[in-house]
């Protein structure tokens, strides 16, 4: 019984269909499975190969610079305290980044588009009723004001650093002071001489400035700008207000009144 089963014969037909499947079996299988990864394909070794990724290629159209772009650009932080008590403000103005452009929304519905066209963005944004593009030649805002975007030159400075107000914005580098006026559309450059930015803010129409040296409101409507010496005292606090600015030194308040357009000194020792 048992030499009868050792020596019976397959069919030929049954020999090749067995022989074929064998050797499938002992061939690498791939298996794609595209959920380990969202958007790309993983292929599996079955034999006991690890997870291999496909080579990436970059689309043809698109420049991928061979040196990575430092940006240097910071958002501000105040330095003195500000306890200015800010209403809830509503952006009502949006850009979406197009192919070598930025194409900005108004509230009106108006499109209005820069080309970017040789320049590397390195900040973007939008609050309020403003927004501002920094890159490495050109500071930029539009507003809702505005009929197109407003250019201010910039010069080789490697570091700045950016405060977003309501209706003004600043972009500081190491030697000068950019303002964005929104209600204007309009760029101020403001000489920083031996000083250092201490503190911004904006409310509504009026724009404070702090430096180691100076206190400055700008009135953004008319561009007026109001300065206070500082004596070689520091501001540790400010506060903005509906009709006045209070900027707190250790033993002196400087209130600075918009009816007026002038700065009163109060004494704190008294």
């Amino acid at each position: 019984m048992l030499r009868w089963l050792f020596t019976f014969q397959f069919p030929k037909s049954l020999s090749f269909a067995l022989g074929l499947t064998l050797s499938i079996s002992f061939f690498p299988v791939l298996v794609a499975n595209p959920d380990l990864l969202e958007s790309d394909t993983y292929y599996y070794d079955t034999v006991g190969q690890n997870l291999n990724r496909p080579p990436q290629r970059p689309h043809p159209n698109l420049h991928v610079p061979n040196v990575p772009v430092k940006h240097g650009v910071t958002v501000f932080s105040n330095i003195p305290t500000d306890k200015t008590a800010y209403p809830y403000l509503q952006t009502t103005i949006n850009f979406v980044e197009a192919h070598f452009a930025f194409k900005a929304f108004l509230s009106d519905g108006t499109e209005v588009s820069y080309s970017t066209r040789g320049e590397h963005v390195r900040y973007s944004k939008c609050n309020g009723e403003i927004c501002i593009i920094v890159s490495q030649k050109n500071v930029l805002g539009v507003s809702n004001t505005s009929t197109e975007w407003e250019k201010g030159h910039i010069f080789g400075e490697e570091r700045y650093e950016v405060a977003m107000g309501h209706r003004a914005a600043l972009v500081a580098s190491d030697r000068k002071l950019y303002l964005y006026n929104g209600y204007t559309n309009h760029w101020d450059t403001i000489s920083l001489e031996q000083e250092i930015l201490r503190g911004f803010a904006n409310l509504y129409d009026k724009v404070a400035i702090i430096t180691s040296r100076r206190i400055l409101v700008v009135d953004l409507p008319s561009e007026g700008q109001f300065e206070q010496n500082l004596l070689l005292r520091g501001i540790y606090q400010f506060e903005m207000r509906d009709g006045f600015i209070n900027f707190y030194s250790s033993d002196k308040l400087w209130m600075f009144r918009h009816l007026t357009e002038a700065f009163e000194e109060v004494d704190l020792t008294d």
